[in-house]
């Protein structure tokens, strides 16, 4: 058994860089969860004026995932994701400086709207890469992400036991950004552009939308970026709230939850290489639902650490198998399908975590934060309903 899914040659440069920007994208996106107690204290803000600034970042990922899709056919690859790189490196650069919810608004907007292309363009490039029927290689593509969503936190203590303020993790960012942007200028992705060219892209948006597993998996990645980000941001301040867990501290229950993911995509790449991904996204589904129940149970600090590492577990393979799904079985407008996917995540972080996040200011963070682990049922029922035509779509070919 081959723990490490094999890359083609001619890919193994560009799947490793894109590697190193996925591990930065979860780098930069869990930061503000990890010093979120900080900057309330700091700026004085409310959970509602928090939740703005907050989740400008998912508004402009939302906006600007789609129009990754249709630049990547039109001006290819490399442009989108450098370009992407930049926008949020100037975001990240200026965040936190002053207490404007304005300013900082109008900064996470950038931020969110660079990342964007970064996850357009690599999901994007590691569905051409992948082997048909399996999802090793997009696993191991998403665990980077979750390996630099753990670090963060870790990041965001060293720097504050050094005495720096919370603003340097987001310096920091902003420099890494700058520094991935140059390397990506120079991968090699001609021959991702080059599939393209060869292949039947581009499609119609409507040709697209008509097969249904890309309007399913567009809302499961609704709800499931909506909850993964809530739990990311939030999870620190409802137990500072409700258990009077040590602020600083408390951020390392975001790294238990992305500990969680890391280890889930870690272990299905490495173990799983079988074809049945309806099975494994059903299983999935079902873990992450009992686990974000028992968030809601447990009475410390430590329960909440446990159950929220499992939730990640549970997590874990769920946007990547969706996206492997989506290169199986979406035969025409790649770049479309993926991109309409991701900005169904994109509405998922603005539009769940913001909504409820105004309900926490009516009703407390404890009985506000349980809505999430009814939204992840939800995400669950979407599951079955995405596998059955998964197992449609497969009988269908197996009869032709």
């Amino acid at each position: 058994m081959k723990l490490i899914p094999q890359v083609e040659p001619g890919h193994r440069v560009l799947f490793a860089s894109m590697l190193g920007s996925f591990a930065l994208f979860g780098l930069n996106m869990t930061a503000i969860g990890a010093v979120l107690p900080q900057v309330i204290r700091e700026f004085q803000w409310s959970y509602t004026t928090t939740a703005v600034v907050l989740y400008a970042s998912a508004l402009g990922y939302f906006l600007a995932t789609f129009i990754s899709g249709v630049l990547i056919q039109r001006l290819g690859p490399r442009k989108v994701i450098v370009g992407g790189l930049l926008v949020q490196a100037v975001g990240l650069g200026f965040f936190g400086l002053t207490g404007s919810v304005a300013v900082n608004v109008a900064l996470r907007l950038l931020i969110g709207a660079g990342a964007a292309g970064t996850e357009v363009v690599v999901n994007f490039g590691v569905v051409r890469m992948e082997r048909g029927g399996q999802s090793r290689l997009m696993n191991l593509m998403h665990a980077a992400f979750a390996a630099g969503a753990v670090v963060s936190p870790l990041v965001v203590l060293l720097i504050a036991e050094a005495g720096s303020t919370w603003q340097m993790i987001f310096r920091l960012g902003s420099a890494l950004s700058l520094a991935m942007a140059a390397a990506m200028a120079a991968m090699p992705f001609s021959r991702l552009d080059a599939a393209v060219q060869a292949g039947r892209e581009p499609a119609s948006l409507g040709e697209v939308l008509r097969n249904p597993l890309v309007v399913l998996g567009s809302l499961i990645l609704m709800v499931y970026v909506g909850v993964e980000i809530g739990v990311t941001d939030w999870v620190a301040v409802y137990c500072v709230e409700t258990m009077s867990a040590d602020p600083t501290y408390a951020g390392l229950l975001v790294s238990a939850f992305w500990v969680g993911l890391l280890a889930g995509r870690i272990g299905v790449s490495a173990l799983y290489q079988g074809t049945r991904q309806g099975g494994l996204l059903l299983a999935m589904g079902v873990t992450s639902a009992a686990a974000m129940v028992a968030v809601m149970v447990t009475p410390s600090a430590v329960g909440v650490a446990v159950a929220v590492f499992v939730a990640g577990l549970g997590f874990s393979a769920i946007y990547p198998v969706v996206m492997a799904l989506m290169g199986r079985h979406v035969g025409t407008g790649q770049s479309l399908a993926v991109a309409i996917a991701s900005t169904g995540g994109g509405v998922g972080a603005f539009v769940f975590p913001f909504g409820l996040t105004a309900v926490l200011d009516q009703i407390g963070i404890a009985r506000g934060f349980a809505l999430y682990a009814g939204l992840t049922g939800v995400m669950l029922a979407l599951v079955i309903a995405a596998v059955g035509v998964v197992k449609r779509m497969e009988a269908q070919g197996r009869s032709d």
